[in-house]
């Protein structure tokens, strides 16, 4: 079973990831370290995922059970995606934080608010749940992480339920918010 945590850059995904105290395969680390890109898109200083090359390098690692990481991680269609969320107004500040470039911080908070990544993991993955990191520690959305990954793998049906109708996609809306990120007056 793969389990994928997803989301926009500056959604928490590294910083939970660490907090889980669980193996994790950081995707961006192997497509660097293993030249699994098919160029560099130099507008974005970023690497071109080669995604049959990760689905390719997944599938020999023969475990039980693999979590990945990256906000490409849902593009390989894993069993279950947990996708980060953050309200793009805290997003664009953990990304100024970060020392993103301001056209970085632009894209990644019109994704974010357009939710791009929730919409491709429902049509690419089997399960998805949609967790806001807004207003929570790491250690909150940590535990949070934790229990639908012990829940995926070992939980019974009707824990699974609850839990996928409590985080289920759709539950987090930023489109009140669409007019202040795209700059349109009322």
């Amino acid at each position: 079973m793969i389990l994928a945590i997803t989301g926009t850059p500056g959604t928490g995904k590294t910083s939970v990831c660490k907090a889980l105290g669980l193996a994790v395969v950081d995707l961006n680390n192997v497509i660097e370290e293993r030249r699994l890109y098919t160029g560099i898109d130099t507008e974005r200083g970023s690497f071109i995922a080669d995604l049959e090359a990760l689905k390719e390098y997944l599938s020999q690692e023969e475990k039980a059970v693999s979590i990945i990481e990256s906000h490409l991680a849902h593009l390989l269609e894993p069993e279950v995606a947990i996708v980060l969320r953050a309200n793009p107004t805290v997003l664009s500040a953990r990304l100024t934080q970060k020392g993103f470039p301001a056209r970085k911080i632009a894209e990644n908070v019109e994704a974010e608010t357009l939710d791009i990544i929730i919409a491709e993991a429902v049509v690419l993955c089997a399960v998805v749940y949609e967790v806001d990191t807004s207003e929570k520690s790491i250690e909150e959305v940590a535990s949070v992480v934790r229990e639908i990954i012990d829940t995926e793998i070992e939980g019974v049906s009707r824990t699974k339920k609850a839990l996928r109708d409590c985080y289920k996609p759709g539950s987090v809306d930023w489109t009140h918010l669409f007019n202040s990120v795209f700059g349109f007056n009322d």
